[in-house]
This record gives structure tokens, C-alpha cells and sequence, in this order.
């Protein structure tokens, strides 16, 4: 018995030298695995930081003309012009800031709601909110080749006018505002937009502005806007003064600040 227990002890060094030959392969095979992923890993991560454009690369591309070689026609005199009616443009941003709350976002999908076919839904509507403390942004884009003398407007519905589903209009009528022009050379995003990270004013372009409340438009202001150029504008109180103004534009309705562009060909 004692002699098969010392063969027995003889054996073990030798199996567990075994043991440790079949093991390294395996070790090998899993470090060069990882070796491969991690390697992997750092080559994507280059691609997404070297080969992808960043996510606002959009926003920097030139608009290209789709009237090339109308100015030079109509210089020419070659052609009679076409009398074409004012165009309504509505702002692409309508959007809201609080001064009172700097590092606050922008409200965004205020009307959004869920619908068991289609899942979420946007209804393409504009808010116009202003107080003493909230401030609307409202950004344009001009459309439309000869159609550069611009008018800045309140439009805004009687109180008694029937409105849409998902319209509303509240103002308190002794309201007056001011309006300032932003300088903004891309499009605003709104997932961003604080009363801090607004862009900067470049002036203030209208004061103590009385909107109408007949339906009618009450200009804000003029001025000349070259084919796909920004527009971008802060309503807020006049200076020193209260107010109150919130209206909810519809699929088929324009309230709140528009951009008319008249003919200049």
C-alpha cells in the first residue's frame, strides 16, 4: 500500500505539468482574442471620430440655387415679369426662453400625442409665448427667387374667431412689445436653446409694438432678405412694461409672427 501511495506522488508533478501544457494554448488563444476586440474597438472609434461628419455637419452646407440664370434673365430684359402675390413664410423655430430661468431648455412637443397606428405625432404647429418673463425666438429662412423686400408681422385672430382643434389665443390688449434681431448664421437647435445659449441681439428692430386684434396684420419690421438668407428675432415685453400673449397656430392657420416676402422683380 505504501509503495502504490509514493508511484501515486511521483505521478502528480508530472500530471500537473500536463495540466499546465494544455492550459497555455487556451490562455494564449483567449488573450489574442481580446488583444483583437480591443483593437477593434479603438479602429471604430477612430472611423467615428475621423471618417463620419459630425452631426450638425448639415447646417453649415451652402444652399444651392434652383434659379440659376434667373436674375441675369430678368436683367436682360428679355422677359416680362410675372406679377406674383405676397408669400407667408412661417417661422421654422418658435420656440420659448425664460429669463427668469436662464439654463432652462426650450419647451419641445408641447401638442405631441401618442396614436395607436402611427405611434408619436408632431402636429405642425407654432407657439407664440411672451411675458415679462418668457421671451419667444422665432427663426426664418427666406423662400423664392425675387421675392427679397421682407415684412415682419404679428398676425393674430379676432377674439371672438372660431379657431381649430389645437389653436388657442389668450392676450391681455394693453400688451406691447419689443423685437430684437439675433445674429444667428445657421439654424437654431432647439433641443439646446436656453435664454443663456440664445444668440447674441444685434439690436432691437421694433418698440412698444400694439398688435392688431381684427385679424389684420401689424408690421413689425421691413427690410430686404436675399434668397434662402436666416432671419432670426426675440419677441419679449417692451421695456419696462407687462404683458401677456400666447397663441397656438393650427395646420391651416398662421398666428403669431410671420415673414411676408413681396416681389422685387
Amino acid at each position: 500500500m505504501a509503495r502504490q501511495n509514493a508511484e501515486y506522488e511521483e505521478l502528480l508533478p508530472t500530471r500537473d505539468s500536463l495540466d499546465s501544457d494544455e492550459q497555455s494554448p487556451i490562455a494564449a488563444l483567449v488573450l489574442v482574442i481580446a488583444c483583437t476586440d480591443l483593437v477593434a474597438v479603438l479602429y471604430v472609434s477612430h472611423l467615428s471620430r475621423t471618417v463620419f461628419q459630425d452631426k450638425d455637419f448639415a447646417s453649415h452646407l451652402e444652399y444651392a440655387s434652383p434659379y440659376i440664370g434667373l436674375k441675369e434673365l430678368y436683367e436682360s430684359g428679355a422677359v416680362n415679369k410675372t406679377e406674383v402675390d405676397p408669400i407667408t413664410v412661417r417661422p421654422r423655430v418658435s420656440a420659448q426662453v425664460f429669463a427668469n430661468e436662464p439654463d432652462r431648455l426650450a419647451p419641445r412637443g408641447e401638442h405631441d400625442y401618442w396614436h395607436k397606428q402611427y405611434g408619436r405625432m408632431s402636429p405642425n404647429e407654432r407657439h407664440l409665448h411672451v411675458t415679462s418673463d418668457i421671451h419667444s425666438v422665432v427663426q426664418f429662412r427666406a423662400i423664392d427667387f425675387g421675392m427679397e423686400d421682407c415684412h415682419l408681422v404679428f398676425t393674430l385672430p379676432p377674439p371672438d374667431a372660431p379657431l381649430e382643434a389645437g389653436a388657442s389665443f389668450a392676450m391681455d390688449p394693453t400688451s406691447r412689445f419689443d423685437v430684437f434681431r439675433l445674429d444667428a448664421q445657421k439654424p437654431i437647435d432647439v433641443k439646446t436653446l436656453t435664454h443663456r445659449t440664445r444668440p447674441p441681439v444685434l439690436g432691437r428692430v421694433a418698440h412698444a409694438v400694439a398688435p392688431r386684434m381684427d385679424g389684420g396684420e401689424t408690421l413689425i419690421h421691413r427690410f430686404p432678405c436675399a434668397w434662402s438668407s436666416l432671419h432670426t428675432f426675440a419677441v419679449a415685453c417692451a421695456q419696462g412694461t407687462d404683458c401677456m400673449l400666447d397663441v397656438w397656430s393650427s395646420q391651416n392657420t398662421t398666428y403669431g409672427v410671420n415673414l411676408v416676402q413681396h416681389q422685387t422683380v
